[in-house]
């Protein structure tokens, strides 16, 4: 959405304060959100690949936890 207004402000901009405008708030602002963007994807993976460990980690838990039950019994 901030994409589209810069853009279509941009495209209006006829004068030396719409072009101030662009470059010291709507750039800026874009930037950041792209970058934010960014961040939150990169946050995003990194959760995922947390999970995916721990779900590791908890079958093995799980998995070892049976084995040594089992060889409880046999002694």
């Amino acid at each position: 959405m901030v994409e589209r207004c810069t853009e279509t402000f941009r495209l209006n901009v006829r004068d030396q304060f719409g072009a101030s405008v662009i470059a010291d708030v709507l750039d800026p602002i874009r930037n950041q959100i792209g970058l934010l963007r960014s961040l939150h994807e990169e946050f995003q993976h990194q959760s995922l690949e947390i999970a995916q460990v721990l779900q590791e980690a908890r079958l093995f838990t799980l998995a070892e936890g049976f084995n040594d039950g089992n060889d409880s019994n046999i002694s």
